[in-house]
């Protein structure tokens, strides 16, 4: 990860299952934990966000907390969070209950932290790393208004599909994370990491399917 000081802004452009939000969330754990090693730095903690869009269709009103509204949201980032901690598979699989408890030691700990895109409006957030899941769901509105939520010493990491667009009213030209890639061109402020169907890891239907049934849509 370039310093926050040369690069407050980076954009992962990819299909699906190229490990987009596995690299990120790892990275940043990983500077996170070298905060006391790195002078030029000091990260606070990880603020993980994505929008409240779902795969067709909305899912309306949700009763309770706020982190109990946004959970159903963020069940990928549990499962990367998971092999995260354990590498091993078959230690991962053997105790689930240690497992949920080492992920959910991450959140006690303010480490990492949940929202939904829509709490960041008025926000100046200064000395974290923040990562935008799914951000091909993000209006250009939207996505303007997180940039400019950065404050010093913060990391800002957008990711998504543009092939994977949840909502009717969005298309590959006019969402979020077109928008900032093409309005910031030429920043040197700004960087932007593209995958494609080789770099897909999930596993071989994952890797068959981007290869062939985005032809169909």
């Amino acid at each position: 990860m370039t310093s926050v000081k040369d690069c407050p802004l980076v954009v992962i452009k990819g299909p699906a299952g190229t490990a987009k939000t596995f690299y990120t969330l790892a990275v940043a754990l990983e500077r996170l934990y070298e905060n006391h090693n790195n002078d030029n730095e000091k990260f606070r903690k990880i603020l993980i966000c994505r929008p409240n869009q779902l795969m067709d269709e909305e899912i309306g009103f949700l009763p309770g907390t706020e982190q109990e509204k946004i959970n159903p949201l963020m069940r990928g980032i549990y499962d990367n969070l998971e092999v995260l901690i354990d590498s091993d598979k078959d230690s991962r699989c053997s105790d689930e209950e240690l497992l949920q408890d080492k992920v959910q030691e991450i959140f006690d700990r303010g480490i990492v932290q949940m929202q939904s895109v829509g709490y960041l409006r008025g926000r100046s957030i200064e000395n974290q790393i923040i990562y935008i899941d799914e951000a091909q769901n993000l209006t250009s509105k939207q996505a303007k208004a997180i940039v400019t939520r950065v404050g010093e010493g913060t990391k800002l990491i957008l990711s998504g599909d543009i092939l994977q667009i949840d909502s009717q009213y969005l298309t590959a030209r006019n969402n979020g994370i077109s928008y900032i890639v093409e309005s910031m061109k030429g920043s040197p402020l700004m960087a932007v990491i593209e995958t494609n169907e080789s770099d897909v890891v999930r596993s071989p239907l994952a890797k068959e399917a981007v290869k062939y049934l985005d032809k169909k849509l």
